[in-house]
């Protein structure tokens, strides 16, 4: 084992982290089941995991039910990857998803993995689990250039417009405060391959949360950059994301539109709403005066976008179950709006889509029963027997949205995914 982490590490040192992250999401390519996570180098201050990178490879069991995960999470000594799909909402509170789904998936889905790699901020490396085999270095496969035949989408600019005005009637009502109203797109091709879209999004789009997950021939490559809930010994760490502003071209516009984002009323209004929902949250199952905001309106660039990020903590008993946190927890408020339940009940007659896994959470657990979860957002699912794909993408609605404007940043925050499909 010392042996094969030194040439892992040596493969570091020499062709740098990059080359070997691609080595081991080609090495995706040889299992039926596999998940990636990585933090692009951008792990660091508010957004430190534990790991840099961790890839997992091959599957000893699968868990599809959540009362496989709710069993399992009581007693697991092993490692966990996997996502919760949005629709699990369904067991948790009153409400229900009866839209048409775009892509089949699992209300949850997890795997007990025959490897496990990590790589710390360090960019030291260590194998967490099994033994990694010869063709872990083979690159040989070929990567196929995107070519798509159709796209569509069911929500119009002007049907946008239409369901804005009606979430600002349901505001006006006091039935709801915010509500995440998100919009599907569905893309049919010829070729394409996940692994090599996904590698070629985190160029376009590097984010803290990315994630990569099979299933199969279900494949989600995400560009996600907000964190859902992690677990750190007793301590829950959520950082919502409300607010998002475009780049700049220039270092002085780039200035001049942060300075614009961190003024503004409006997502000050919609963050300080979702910080106190996730407070609220939190507070179903930590010590009582432990949950704290951390940061508050936070300002955050990437390459594509800047974005309004809080950070809010608290402190749990060592015995309490996974079940019981998300059962307090999930789905995340960024997602839902405020108050949940009345949003997700609205969201369900809003939406034209049964959400699955988007707006859910993808991670892992480790074997204390630690564990760090996205929200899925800027991601791609891709079913290989259909020949389909789906991204979705949406934003927090409140008495101040503007229509026009709302509708516009909807387009920006798919704006890597669908320059990478022209490509």
């Amino acid at each position: 084992m010392n042996t094969l982490i030194s040439k892992l590490q040596n493969h570091i040192d020499t062709y740098g982290l990059d080359s070997l992250k691609n080595l081991a999401y080609h090495f995706s390519k040889k299992h039926e089941y596999s998940c990636i996570l990585d933090s692009c180098q951008l792990n660091t201050g508010v957004h430190g995991g534990e790991f840099e990178f961790l890839g997992a490879f091959g599957a000893k069991k699968l868990i599809c039910t959540y009362a496989e995960f709710k069993n399992h999470t009581t007693t697991n000594k092993d490692w966990m990857f996997g996502i919760l799909g949005y629709d699990l909402k369904n067991n948790f509170e009153k409400a229900e998803s009866n839209n048409n789904e775009i892509i089949a998936t699992d209300e949850v889905f997890f795997f007990i993995p025959q490897i496990v790699i990590g790589i710390d901020k360090n960019e030291k490396i260590v194998v967490l689990k099994g033994d990694i085999p010869n063709n872990f270095w083979d690159t040989s496969s070929i990567s196929k250039k995107i070519k798509t035949t159709s796209h569509t989408s069911p929500v119009s600019k002007s049907k946008y417009l239409d369901k804005i005005a009606e979430i600002h009637e349901l505001i006006k009502a006091g039935d709801v405060y915010e509500l995440n109203y998100c919009v599907p797109h569905t893309t049919e091709y010829d070729t394409f391959d996940p692994i090599q879209f996904h590698i070629d999004l985190l160029k376009k789009s590097p984010v803290p949360m990315a994630s990569y997950l099979k299933a199969k021939h279900i494949h989600l490559c995400g560009a996600s950059m907000e964190r859902f809930l992690m677990k750190k010994g007793n301590t829950l760490i959520s950082q919502p994301i409300k607010g998002t502003i475009k780049k700049g071209s220039t270092s002085t516009e780039d200035l001049k539109l942060i300075h614009q984002l961190e003024n503004s009323e409006k997502d000050r209004a919609e963050n300080v709403m979702i910080v106190d929902l996730v407070r609220n949250d939190l507070n179903r199952v930590c010590e009582t005066g432990t949950v704290k905001v951390k940061e508050l309106f936070g300002i955050y660039s990437y390459l594509q976008v800047h974005q309004m990020i809080s950070t809010i903590e608290g402190k749990v008993n060592n015995d309490i179950t996974i079940d019981t946190i998300l059962r307090a927890t999930f789905p995340m408020g960024s997602m839902t709006g405020a108050p949940k339940i009345a949003t997700m009940q609205h969201i369900e007659r809003l939406e034209d889509f049964k959400r699955g896994w988007y707006s859910g959470a993808l991670g892992y657990i480790s074997p204390t029963n630690d564990f760090d979860f996205n929200v899925v957002i800027r991601t791609v699912l891709c079913d290989t027997k259909k020949k389909l794909l789906n991204y979705n993408a949406g934003g927090a609605i409140t008495i101040d949205s503007i229509a026009e404007e709302e509708w516009k940043e909807v387009q920006l925050k798919t704006k890597a995914i669908t320059e990478v499909l022209a490509n």
